[in-house]
């Protein structure tokens, strides 16, 4: 399951580079997100259904958590927004690479809001990251003039998703599925907004309904907004959340070898530098499984 999970996260970065950043462009960066999502929403609420769970159950299992799920599906419209404009301008080696990154920013609010150790391997583990993370961003910038848009929205679809990630925190508990779809939902109509306002500053959005076009807003819809949140969840009933999160730091891997498939391989330099970043990502991650195994002994 992990390993479908992973070929599906890094391969969306692929797709959406395809149809967002090389020509002949096909769907803007922000649509692609609202019709991730939308799509993505669609497909939770068929999940929902086949678990004979209806509008009853959803009020219910949300009730005490209405705040914090409206912040998180506010975070979460940012990640999607941001992340699929990176894409626009930057490969989706280097997007995923940026974004994948956010663990550090969680450690850090861990250790500050929940008081959590920092032990010898989330030191290294953060060390590792943010120098590896800055020479990516600094090589990126130097070799590949240009792409500093590109780079800023990755970076704000880094720090999005670290904070959807601390919301999740909050909503320990709760439904895994019904917070999903909910989530997705509230995501989709707050990108509305943005998607206006970009109108109204006279930006030209583009939505071309081609094979390749609907095939690939589909695969993000079904495939990575909703199959892989079902095989995620699925996955942290057998083995746990710290574990089965432990691994996605696989997942720019994926991503990187979809640019050597698109004809954009990154500089040697760029890739060592990021493959640094994506190892402290890895300490970070096991130290947090060894930590909770810990705490459950």
């Amino acid at each position: 399951m992990l390993a479908a999970i992973i070929l599906l996260w890094g391969t969306n970065f692929v797709v959406a580079r395809f149809l967002s950043g090389i020509d002949p462009i096909r769907v803007s960066g922000i649509l692609y997100g609202f019709f991730r999502y939308f799509i993505g929403a669609i497909t939770m609420i068929v999940v929902l259904a086949y678990n004979k769970q209806g509008f009853t159950d959803v009020r219910e299992e949300i009730a005490p958590y209405k705040k914090m799920l409206i912040l998180s599906a506010f975070a979460s419209a940012i990640f999607v927004m941001t992340l699929h404009m990176s894409v626009e301008f930057i490969s989706s080696g280097t997007s995923s690479i940026i974004v994948n990154l956010c663990p550090i920013i969680v450690l850090i609010y861990g250790v500050y809001k929940f008081k959590e150790r920092l032990t010898p391997m989330k030191v290294m583990g953060f060390a590792l990251g943010l120098i590896g993370g800055l020479l990516f961003l600094w090589n990126s910038l130097i070799l590949s003039p240009g792409l500093e848009l590109g780079i800023f929205f990755a970076l704000m679809a880094m720090i999005a998703w670290g904070a959807y990630t601390i919301t999740l925190h909050y909503l320990e508990g709760a439904n895994r599925y019904i917070v999903m779809t909910v989530k997705h939902l509230v995501s989709s109509i707050m990108i509305l907004p943005f998607i206006y306002l970009v109108l109204l500053e006279g930006t030209v959005l583009i939505l071309v309904f081609d094979v390749w076009s609907i095939i690939g807003l589909l695969f993000s819809g079904i495939l990575a907004s909703g199959l892989a949140y079902v095989l995620y969840f699925s996955a942290v009933e057998v083995i746990g959340a710290p574990k089965a999160s432990s691994f996605l730091f696989l997942v720019p891997f994926v991503s990187v070898v979809g640019d050597f498939v698109l004809g954009e391989p990154p500089e040697f330099i760029t890739l060592l530098a990021g493959i640094i970043a994506i190892i402290g990502v890895a300490f970070v991650r096991f130290a947090g499984v060894k930590e909770s195994e810990e705490t459950d002994q």
